[in-house]
This record gives structure tokens, C-alpha cells and sequence, in this order.
């Protein structure tokens, strides 16, 4: 019987991923931990606008402060009402 003979490259092979399912997953986690973030700036930025609102700011400077559209700030203004 022959003896089986190791391939050059074997330690590569075996990091090659099992499947495109496993590609997928790890870019769907990527895309998630992006969309997270922004979420989370945006979630941050509403706050602020909201405290500045409490505070008597003009709509202008928060605008300015926040990057959020006066339309954003109207919209977050009504929830103080």
C-alpha cells in the first residue's frame, strides 16, 4: 500500500473558509457593526439636539452644532411638546 504524501500547501488549504455561507456571514457582520455605529451617531446627535432644545437654542445653532436639518430639529422639537 502507498503511503499517502503531504501536500506542499496543505496549511493554506485548510484556511481556505468551508463556504461562501461562511464569506457572507462574516461580511453581514461587517455591514452590521457599521450600521450599529451610525445608529448610534445619529442616536447621539438627536440627544444633543434635545438637550439644546431644553435650553432655548436657536433651531440655527443647532443646526450648526448638530449637522441634523431643521426638518430633523422641528421633528425632535415636537417630542418636547
Amino acid at each position: 500500500m502507498k503511503q499517502a504524501k503531504r501536500l506542499d500547501n496543505a496549511d493554506e488549504i485548510l484556511e481556505i473558509p468551508i463556504s461562501y455561507e461562511e464569506i457572507g456571514k462574516e461580511k453581514e457582520k461587517e455591514i452590521g457593526k457599521e450600521v450599529g455605529k451610525e445608529l448610534g451617531r445619529e442616536e447621539t446627535k438627536n440627544k444633543i439636539a434635545l438637550n439644546m432644545l431644553k435650553k432655548g437654542l436657536n433651531i440655527e445653532v443647532i443646526t450648526e452644532t448638530t449637522m441634523l436639518s431643521t426638518a430633523e430639529i422641528e421633528i425632535l422639537k415636537k417630542q418636547l411638546d
